[in-house]
């Protein structure tokens, strides 16, 4: 299932990327914790809505991007000290790499 962001505007959206936004990292790992067994190669992640500009922008993540995706986000939840996030992140790249 895809998560929904609503931002002001573009500036918003990259200050939030840029600050290392706990909204978008909590987003972006559940809908990849959901999806590990998916088959399917690009798995929609985050529909981003601009206010400003009223328009909406659609995040993908690539499976073949997963582990790195994961491990990105786990430096993210580390720093917000969401250590139950953290366990459960890295349970699932332990098992992703050792299907490898």
């Amino acid at each position: 299932m895809v998560k929904r962001i609503i931002v002001k505007s573009v500036e918003e959206f990259e200050e939030m990327l840029q600050k290392k936004d706990i909204k978008i990292s909590k987003a972006i790992v559940e809908v990849a914790l959901q999806n590990i067994k998916s088959k399917k190669r690009f798995i929609p992640i985050l529909e981003v809505h601009i206010q400003d500009e009223e328009s909406i922008f659609d995040i993908t993540l690539d499976r073949n991007n997963l582990v790195e995706t994961l491990k990105q986000n786990l430096e993210i939840f580390e720093i917000h000290e969401e250590y139950e996030g953290c366990a459960r992140i890295a349970s699932a790249i332990k098992s992703l790499e050792s299907r490898i």
